[in-house]
């Protein structure tokens, strides 16, 4: 009489799909929300060339949310499609998963969360106070380790997380090989499953020393890297949510919710493009409306509002507060109050667009070349004009080229391709090749803090001058780049500053006065400010 087979996890027969509701509804929701989050990848994709995109690095990004969002389609589709998998094939697909495949998507995840730090580092450079520390290092260029910082960002970190999977992948890999648990027929002597059971067969198959890797890597991402990045970030003062988008990600990563995650990474940056289109409609709506009056009104209408005449007048004909806040709301969104404020006082505005917008290049591009147009004589000879292009080449370097500068300005093509023309030969000969692929932005392979002493010396273009070269040839590029600050940075920062000052404002005044001669004088002397503030 033959003896019954004992039923192990080796021989343990497939059970069938569970179809149930809950089956049901696990499906169908792993379904509707791949299909959003793939919506909003899209979106953003399409977006990519957006200043608020171009900057989070899109492609580490999603590489992080594609990974993390399958590991998470495994996990919904455990109740009705595991039963059918072979209970052996299935811990060894989590085994892997959970030792490599989690692991990289989190690397990548933080890499991505971490390029804000590397972003706000390197706008410093185009505050003021950054403007005047530039290049103050003196390490040497040959050393190994500045090599190594002198890489592009994105080669940097997947350096690094290479070489981190790299032993994540022969630790989790040969662990796996060495326990015989998981095939019987090899591996180190004592490694077996021992319990006799077949529940406790189970428990112990998900169970070992061989998860400590994975174990490890979830509690250096989650609980060192994770806290350090929302310290690191907490004084990051951005208009583009991107520190809520850091620090939401870091915190649902704290507590395992790739669901969170994906909210915090990919819906947050779509609505502040949205938001963001919206604004600029009804700033260009409000310009537009502008227009409509001569440039000497709105002149004149800005310096009787920054002395507070205008609007005591405005205020007693219309004896309303939130009217005549809001009239001068619109008067300060206008281009000819942007002009104001970036040819008097453009220091608070460079500061705001590099520590606060990460926009720094765009002003400060804008008053180089405003110099650079006023150095020109009204009758250059050869040696002056040769000055001029040397002078053009160093703008062109610093801010167009998508191989010199570290944070290329958002051009169109057409511009792009003419300022090539005319500089790109110059800037080879001149600075020699960039290993830079052109359509990378920021990616430069010398940083600022890594580059070698001579590199930092001034050279000079001594070759032909173009003959079209003239002092209209940045025009168009400054004509674009002022409207793209008008209907992006100008805006946050007039809201910025009316906020610092209306906060100042109610604490130093306990209460508002009665009568409407009160108001006006308290609102007259509140613009007078503001306009003093930032002019």
């Amino acid at each position: 009489m033959d003896m019954p087979r004992v039923i192990t996890i080796y021989n343990l027969p497939p059970s069938p799909a569970r179809w149930d509701r809950v089956g049901i509804f696990y499906l169908i929701f792993c379904v509707l929300w791949t299909l959003l989050v793939l919506s909003g990848m899209t979106f953003c994709w399409a977006n990519r060339n957006n200043p608020l995109l171009r900057l989070r690095g899109l492609v580490l990004s999603f590489s992080a949310i594609v990974l993390l969002h399958l590991y998470w389609i495994l996990g919904q589709i455990v109740y009705p499609v595991g039963p059918t998998i072979p209970i052996v094939l299935a811990y060894d697909i989590q085994y892997f998963f959970m030792g490599i495949w989690f692991p990289l998507g989190i690397a990548l995840f933080h890499a991505s969360n971490s390029r804000l730090l590397h972003v706000a580092k390197l706008q410093k450079k185009y505050s003021s106070a950054g403007l005047r520390d530039q290049f103050n290092t003196t390490q040497p260029y040959n050393s190994w380790l500045c090599r190594f910082k002198g890489l592009e960002y994105t080669k940097k970190v997947l350096v690094l997380t290479g070489i981190g999977m790299v032993v994540q992948v022969v630790l989790t890999v040969g662990m796996w090989l060495a326990c015989r648990k998981y095939h019987p027929t090899y591996g180190i002597p004592g490694t077996e499953i021992k319990s006799q059971t077949l529940p406790e067969q189970i428990v112990e198959l998900g169970r070992g020393w061989e998860w400590w890797p994975s174990v490890l890597w979830q509690v250096v991402w989650t609980w060192m890297v994770a806290p350090f990045l929302i310290w690191r970030s907490w004084n990051i003062h951005d208009t583009m949510g991107w520190r809520v988008q850091t620090i939401g990600c870091c915190l649902s990563r704290i507590h395992v919710s790739i669901f969170l995650l994906e909210i915090f990474a990919v819906f947050v940056p779509a609505f502040q493009v949205i938001k963001q289109r919206i604004l600029v409609k009804r700033v260009e709506n409000l310009n537009m409306d502008w227009y409509s009056t001569s440039s000497t009104s709105t002149l004149r209408e800005l310096n009787d509002l920054r002395r507070g005449s205008s609007v005591a007048t405005r205020l007693g004909d219309k004896g309303g507060y939130e009217s005549s806040d809001q009239e001068l709301k619109d008067t300060l969104l206008t281009i000819s109050a942007f002009n104001y404020t970036l040819n008097s006082n453009p220091g608070p505005l460079q500061d705001f667009s590099a520590l606060n917008d990460f926009s720094g290049e765009n002003i400060s591009f804008l008053t180089e070349v405003t110099r650079w147009k006023i150095s020109w004589r009204a009758e250059p000879d050869e040696a002056d004009v040769r000055d001029a292009y040397n002078a053009g080449l160093d703008i062109y370097a610093n801010f167009i080229s998508p191989r010199d500068a570290e944070f290329p300005l958002n051009l169109g093509s057409a511009d792009l391709k003419y300022m090539e023309k005319m500089f790109e030969k110059a800037a080879r000969e001149t600075f020699g090749q960039a290993d830079v692929h052109p359509a990378l932005p920021f990616e430069t392979t010398t940083s600022l803090e890594s580059a070698p002493a001579s590199a930092r010396e001034k050279p000079t273009y001594t070759g032909i001058v173009p003959a079209e070269f003239g002092p209209a040839i940045f025009d168009s590029i400054e004509h674009h780049i002022k409207h793209l600050v008008l209907t992006n940075t100008w805006p946050k920062f007039v809201k910025e500053m009316q906020s610092r000052r209306r906060s100042v404002e109610t604490t130093r005044s306990g209460h508002s006065g009665s009568s409407e001669t009160s108001i006006v004088s308290q609102l007259s002397g509140k613009m007078s400010k503001l306009f003093y503030h930032m002019g």
